[in-house]
């Protein structure tokens, strides 16, 4: 019961700040903003006729859809929510010790892991919901332009809600460790810094390919990105959601090349789902997160 009083506190908190309501404010114009801009785009390129026809699309209309259009759409979705994840968590637990709040609070019958985890589940249904939310209404003007929806939609949202509970987890932790300045700051640039190796080594395989020869170095860039992933896992599951966002023409077609080798493991793409064994490390680093932080609240000094 101490957990669920804290997650509903937690979310009457989160939703009387202006920031949420802010960027909710800013999330309608974005997507007001993207819908014309889309049909706009739509428009001049096909000169007024619609994407669909006869309620059917061919296959250079499927890549089009899927490719050009929902997945960098569905990308902007990964970045807002995780700019939010981390601009609501990053204080999670330190802006409260900071204000000497929890002097008050810890005294009473709550224990310390129940602050924890309930403050932990709260923001995690915000911002779950508020993910979802997103997902579906860019998703729902893609499908309302062109007729094109994602056959593996739901597989997608899971993976993008993975990373918002991994990040989620990754800021959980630090506010129990350190101060929310430096937490943000720590958070600020691991997230944006997880598709820069992944990047490098795409650049490098790409420039090889062209050159018809093997990189040098792709051994080592590997190398790195596989302990980029292990530390923060967020751009490992945006790939794997990305994957689930082309057509199924799309991935029968990759399926049927050496996918290792094309040109398609780029920031935005992804012709290959997440490995099995990195999504039992995610699994894991979403749960053992979260409770070392409680480990970590219950000794430090309030």
């Amino acid at each position: 019961m101490g957990i669920l009083l804290m997650a509903r506190f937690t979310i009457q908190e989160v939703l009387r700040r202006r920031l949420f309501l802010a960027l909710f404010l800013l999330s309608v114009l974005v997507i007001s903003g993207y819908a014309f801009l889309l049909h706009t785009a739509l428009s001049a390129s096909l000169s007024g006729k619609p994407i669909v026809q006869g309620g059917v699309m061919n296959d250079v209309q499927l890549w089009v859809s899927g490719i050009v259009v929902s997945i960098p759409s569905v990308w902007l979705v990964y970045l807002i929510s995780g700019m939010l994840t981390i601009f609501l968590a990053v204080g999670m637990i330190s802006s409260e010790i900071e204000a000497g709040t929890f002097a008050i609070i810890v005294p009473k019958p709550l224990r310390r892991a129940e602050i924890v985890l309930g403050k932990w589940l709260g923001h995690a249904f915000i911002l779950g919901t508020y993910t979802a939310f997103l997902f579906f209404v860019f998703l729902g003007v893609i499908f309302w332009l062109t007729g094109y929806w994602p056959d593996q939609a739901p597989g997608a949202l899971f993976l993008l809600e993975l990373a918002m509970l991994a990040l989620l987890g990754l800021a959980t932790l630090g506010s129990t460790l350190v101060s929310t300045v430096v937490n943000g700051a720590v958070i600020m640039v691991l997230f944006p810094s997880a598709p820069i190796a992944g990047l490098v080594s795409s650049v490098l395989s790409l420039m090889a390919s062209a050159q018809g020869t093997l990189p040098s170095s792709s051994g080592t860039m590997q190398n790195i990105t596989t302990i980029i992933n292990l530390i923060i896992p967020t751009d490992a599951l945006w790939h794997g959601s990305a994957y689930y966002l082309l057509p199924t023409g799309a991935l029968n077609l990759l399926q049927s090349q050496d996918i290792s080798s094309a040109p398609f493991n780029l920031p935005l793409l992804n012709a290959a789902p997440l490995p099995g064994p990195l999504l039992i490390w995610i699994m894991l680093y979403i749960f053992v997160l979260p409770m070392l932080a409680v480990w970590r609240f219950q000794r430090r000094d309030l």
